[in-house]
């Protein structure tokens, strides 16, 4: 990103080296998602993503686990489906699409 030489994408470099940093420190991680940027690529190429289609629910009652989404991505729950839930996505064509449009600003 920083590549394209504009403000747009030094700032687009400085703001994805933060949050990569944050979350390697906080969860081990290696790297950190981009999870505002997908959903705008979703709607660009969904082709894309691959996911399913599962029972998803916000846990309410546990103290230890209040606020947690709970995917059920085997159904073991039998709950009816209720999201589709990505789990891959073409790297290399997210990037290529990302750096497209973020050099078009």
């Amino acid at each position: 990103f920083r590549k394209l030489g504009t403000r747009v994408g030094t700032a687009t470099t400085e703001m994805l080296e933060f949050f990569e940093r944050f979350d390697e420190e906080k969860y081990g991680t290696d790297g950190g998602p981009l999870h505002d940027p997908c959903v705008i690529a979703y709607l660009l190429k969904p082709e894309l993503f691959r996911g399913r289609n599962c029972n998803v629910t916000v846990e309410t009652a546990s103290e230890l686990t209040m606020g947690m989404t709970v995917i059920d991505w085997w159904g073991v729950t039998k709950r009816p489906n209720n999201a589709m839930v990505m789990r891959d996505i073409d790297h290399d064509a997210l990037f290529a699409l990302l750096l497209e449009r973020l050099g078009r600003l």
